[in-house]
């Protein structure tokens, strides 16, 4: 909106401003799912009207005021003349981010040491444990960022929202799949959270084979987020999280044989389990009846944190094979990467938004939330994909070449471009829509 509004020389500094504080928004679709996981454990164990106890609620308090805060210091303080007011900015930050880990520590215990009353407990599903799995590395890694980050200061240049991190020019494409150890995380949660919730409504399990595919990739990605950890500790360099709320995470620059074989390996393991766990959802088996005839038909909400995992993961996957077959793709996905993930920057967190819906609507009692609720996921869902389908197309014959096009060439990148901001308009109506429906759902007395 800066640089549609604003225009492109007043836009700049907030543009600048709000890409530089993408960092402290993207701890919070991880948090968001770990509140969710701890509410949907205490359903679990006690039923609609479970909650968990009430120092883990405070903690999701403190947590949430905790990212406003890191938020709000990070628009203020950026770029700002006065060493005394970067100094301020950076105490409030590092304090607001001591009590976000500190929460999240304790709603992640609250999560494991909750036990019903009636002391009838249910033991912690395979997909809430590789959530708190991948939630305790993923705030493993970014403190370890936050501890090492480099401190921004005045006369550094400017972010631009969604730009690769600081890299040599010379920087082995190889090394792409580096990049994603914080970003398949936050997707994986919001995935095992969805799962997990259809579970426990419906009283179904995964299939062994499933459960397998589930610690195989929960395994892949902790690797990854731990070797990237290290890297991250000897290189010490690029800014906290680069820009990894709506581009690229750090990418190590070590590109020996033996480093290459690991990412190649560990994707290829993230990618066949994720699949092998979407495929499994329609084919979980009842607890009370394991030869069950037919299965529960898949809710909105599951359908759509589905397409939107199959787009995510999808996207991610061709622009790491362009980059792996750079001598024909090469270019394609270097200036594809970046507007990819400014369109999937929303995917984890308007799943997280449909996840709570549903959720609420099960607390109530309802099995589904109302009808137009439903519409406004699919039209959600619908509109990140186009987003990432006109990205696609536009990205990559846009900028110095632009000049070159044809008059047909340039009109179809126009009316791509219009299509990707009307898609962004609607995500956002959408998403307001589910809030309210948030609020508003009431039970249905029959």
């Amino acid at each position: 909106m800066s640089r549609v509004f604003l225009g492109p020389d007043r836009g700049h500094s907030l543009e600048a401003r709000l890409a530089k504080a993408t960092e402290a928004l993207s701890v919070v679709p991880v948090v968001a799912i770990l509140m969710i996981g701890t509410r949907l454990r205490a359903i679990q164990l006690e039923g609609g009207l479970g909650a968990p106890p009430l120092w883990a609620q405070l903690c999701m308090y403190g947590a949430t005021l905790a990212c406003f805060f890191r938020f709000l210091t990070a628009v203020c303080s950026f770029r700002s003349e006065s060493e005394e007011a970067l100094a301020t900015a950076q105490g409030i930050r590092s304090t607001a981010t001591a009590m976000l880990f500190v929460c999240c520590a304790a709603i992640a215990v609250s999560t494991l040491v909750m036990e019903a009353k009636s002391g009838d407990n249910e033991p912690l599903g395979t997909m809430m444990q590789c959530m708190l799995a991948l939630t305790v590395a993923y705030f493993t890694e970014t403190g370890v960022r936050e501890v090492f980050a480099k401190v921004q200061k005045p006369e550094d240049p400017a972010p631009s929202y969604g730009s690769f991190s600081p890299t040599s020019q010379e920087e082995d494409l190889l090394a792409l799949p580096a990049r994603v150890s914080l970003q398949f995380p936050p997707m994986l949660c919001v995935l095992f959270v969805a799962i997990a919730l259809r579970a426990v409504q419906l009283h179904l399990e995964p299939r062994f084979w499933a459960v397998c595919a589930t610690y195989l990739t929960t395994l892949a990605t902790v690797l990854q987020q731990l070797r990237s950890t290290m890297l991250f500790m000897k290189e010490g360099k690029g800014s906290l999280l680069g820009d990894e709320a709506a581009g690229p995470a750090f990418c190590p620059t070590d590109s020996d044989q033996k480093s290459k074989i690991f990412w190649s390996v560990t994707t290829c393991c993230i990618y066949a389990g994720t699949t092998l766990i979407l495929l499994s959802v329609a084919s979980m088996e009842s607890k009370a009846s394991a030869a069950a005839s037919a299965p529960a038909p898949l809710s909105t909400a599951m359908c759509c944190v589905m397409a939107l995992t199959v787009v995510y993961f999808l996207t991610y996957l061709l622009v790491m094979a362009g980059s792996l077959l750079r001598q024909f793709f090469g270019t394609w996905a270097q200036s594809t990467a970046t507007g990819v993930q400014r369109a999937l920057a929303f995917a984890p967190m308007l799943c997280v938004m449909m996840i709570g819906v549903r959720l609420r609507a099960m607390q109530i009692g309802v099995r589904d939330p109302p009808y137009w609720a439903q519409v406004c996921m699919v039209v959600a869902t619908g509109a990140v994909i186009t987003q990432v389908s006109c990205t696609i197309l536009t990205e990559s014959e846009s900028g110095a070449g632009m000049v070159d096009k044809d008059a047909a060439t340039k009109l179809m990148l126009l009316l791509l471009l219009g299509l990707r901001y009307a898609a962004s308009a609607v995500l956002f109506v959408s998403v307001a829509s589910l809030m309210i429906s948030l609020a508003w759902m009431q039970p249905v007395l029959e």
